[in-house]
């Protein structure tokens, strides 16, 4: 007798299963573009960093303690059209050589959660290197095409381990 309860309510068992998975935020990946790739910058801490620059106000934020040093960077920052486009910043933290290099990867929104895949590259063993304090940094633009308006927490995932967090409002 158990086994025909349960055998009945199999169908709304699973109509329930495809509600619970319908109504989760399916995942998104957003499509950016790099306006800038270097290893300088005014970043003077060792671990890594997330920035994101949603207007003009939020960029002259960071010029005294990251942007100072790069002011075509602060200039192309100021150009962007803010109310179609928001920026993030990611920085590997600050290197005591040259040869290390951060390309973010991939972008993908679940919800109010974004998270931003990336590489961190160090000097192979036996790479030609200088000694110098670098900061390596890739600074991407992206678009705002779809619904905002809201916090949202961004997230840095580097070999599958979360380095930085910040939440941001997005208009």
């Amino acid at each position: 007798m158990k086994w025909t309860k349960i055998a009945v309510n199999l169908p709304g068992l699973a109509i329930l299963l495809f509600i619970a998975v319908a109504c989760k935020p399916q995942m998104e990946e957003l499509s950016f573009e790099t306006i800038a790739q270097k290893d300088i910058i005014n970043y003077r801490e060792e671990s890594p960093a997330l920035f994101v620059i949603a207007n003009n106000d939020e960029i002259d934020a960071l010029v005294p303690n990251v942007l100072a040093e790069d002011p075509l960077l602060v200039d192309q920052l100021r150009q962007l059209d803010y109310d179609h486009f928001f920026a993030i910043l990611v920085l590997q933290g600050q290197k005591g050589s040259t040869g290390y290099a951060v390309t973010v990867k991939q972008i993908v929104r679940q919800g109010s959660q974004v998270m931003i895949k990336a590489e961190f590259v160090e000097p192979s063993p036996g790479a030609f290197i200088k000694p110098a304090f670098t900061s390596p940094y890739h600074l991407v633009v992206v678009s705002q095409a779809r619904q905002w308006g809201q916090e949202v927490k961004f997230v840095l995932v580097v070999n599958d381990e979360s380095v930085a967090e910040v939440s941001h409002f997005i208009p």
